[in-house]
């Protein structure tokens, strides 16, 4: 499916081509793409999704509305203010909560020195036995 920025009518065309070109078979897409087809839908006319077939247009449709609309950091790059505003709420929070955060952080990263001597001490146990293993 080709990919489209801004044009929501050129975004609708490549929506329904591709619909109708997943609608025409495994047949029109390759034997590469014909075979994941085959795959999705199954051998024959009695596969999982023969019995809708609309199925699969409407998901390209969805894809091709989504890539549309574009994205969201590309909208809110738009709007510096909305931006500002988000960096103030995003302060306030972690301010509210900064002492939660910082004892979390060093709970974690207290967990994670026991975590590496822990580690060590077993890498330690282990190589003590091999070296007792290879003296014998």
């Amino acid at each position: 499916m080709a990919h489209v920025h801004g044009d929501k009518k050129k975004a609708a065309e490549v929506a329904a081509h591709a619909a109708r070109s997943a609608m025409s078979g495994p047949a029109s897409h390759g034997p590469m793409m014909g075979g994941m087809m085959e795959h999705m839908m199954g051998p024959g006319p009695h596969g999982p999704m023969a019995g809708n077939p609309g199925h699969v247009a409407k998901a390209v449709a969805k894809g091709a509305a989504a890539t549309a609309g574009g994205s969201l950091m590309g909208r809110l790059a738009r709007h510096p203010l909305l931006v500002f505003g988000l960096g103030v709420a995003a302060g306030i929070v972690v301010y509210k909560y900064r002492k939660q955060i910082i004892s979390t952080a060093v709970r974690a990263g207290e967990k994670s020195k026991d975590f590496v001597l822990q580690q060590k001490e077993t890498l330690e146990d282990i190589v003590a036995e091999t070296k007792e293993e290879g003296e014998k």
